[in-house]
């Protein structure tokens, strides 16, 4: 067994795809052979309604009570099972928790203290956090319990200058305090043109290029054969989410499966490691 941990998904723009991989990824570790905590800490509640769980959004008890100190509502009151792994779902009313992080003393420490510390390692081998999308109390807290976070980037300028505003204003004033992981930058919903190479390679060029999986390298555009680089735009991944299950649970031949499989292979070892897929997989007919 692989040391446990924890990972947020997260990238300080909107519309990029962070709870599609969230989720996946979480499937993935499961099927993995791991127990898993998908968490959905953004507002919107897109994680939970992805994942079948509409009705929780409106609970009665909700991971709002457990962060708001004074509650007395503990995490184990809002766990909901699925076949996959477990959720600790988003609500309505968690937008409040916020102004409470914000004023509350060590408030930042509210995900870490009464979420990942008790159950990571305890319960869950590991624990996936789907964060708000944007800079804020509630994405602080999240990626100082987690320590580990991976970006999901579309291959658009406004992608880039999230991810350069998310490096600038909350990745590196927090890793100055404590230790924080980009185990990866990935690049997302791809689907092949000379604008889409030219911003890859600019992620590539970046800092944190050494953090873009295999899969997700300039090179496989090389290649005369498909899918081509990232995780690519496909119909199944909206269709997955309209039926409230995971990729591999709706389409498991789909191409991509394989390259959250590998995904899931880098949170486990901490690290971009050799490639786990087929890099000329035969072509996929439910894509």
């Amino acid at each position: 067994m692989t040391e446990p941990r924890a990972v947020s998904v997260a990238l300080q723009k909107g519309g990029v795809g962070k709870t599609t991989i969230a989720i996946n990824v979480a499937e993935r570790l499961s099927s993995r052979g791991n127990d898993v905590l998908l968490v959905d800490l953004d507002q919107q509640g897109n994680a939970t309604e992805g994942i079948g769980l509409e009705d929780a959004y409106t609970a009665d008890d909700h991971i709002g009570d457990v962060l708001d100190d004074g509650d007395g509502v503990d995490v184990h009151d809002v766990i909901r099972e699925t076949e996959w792994f477990d959720v600790v779902p988003a609500h309505e009313n968690l937008r409040s928790v916020e102004t409470s992080i914000r004023n509350a003393t060590f408030g930042e420490l509210r995900v870490r203290n009464e979420i990942v510390e008790p159950l990571l390692g305890a319960e869950y081998d590991y624990v996936v956090v789907d964060t708000a999308p944007k800079i804020g109390p509630l994405s602080d807290s999240s990626l100082i319990a987690t320590g580990n976070v991976i970006v999901p980037m579309l291959p658009s300028e406004p992608s880039i200058s999230g991810f350069e505003r998310m490096v600038e204003q909350q990745l590196d004033p927090l890793r100055r305090e404590i230790d924080l992981d980009v185990l990866a930058v990935v690049p997302n919903r791809l689907e092949g043109d000379n604008e889409e190479k030219r911003v890859m390679a600019a992620i590539e060029e970046s800092d944190f290029g050494d953090r873009v999986p295999m899969f997700g390298r300039t090179d496989e555009y090389e290649h005369d054969y498909p899918p081509g680089p990232g995780i690519r735009k496909r119909i199944a991944f909206r269709r997955a989410w309209r039926d409230g299950v995971p990729l591999a649970e709706h389409a498991p031949q789909n191409d991509m499966v394989k390259r959250l499989d590998e995904l899931a292979a880098i949170v486990e070892a901490g690290e971009i490691g050799v490639r786990t897929e087929d890099p000329f997989p035969e072509p996929d007919p439910y894509r």
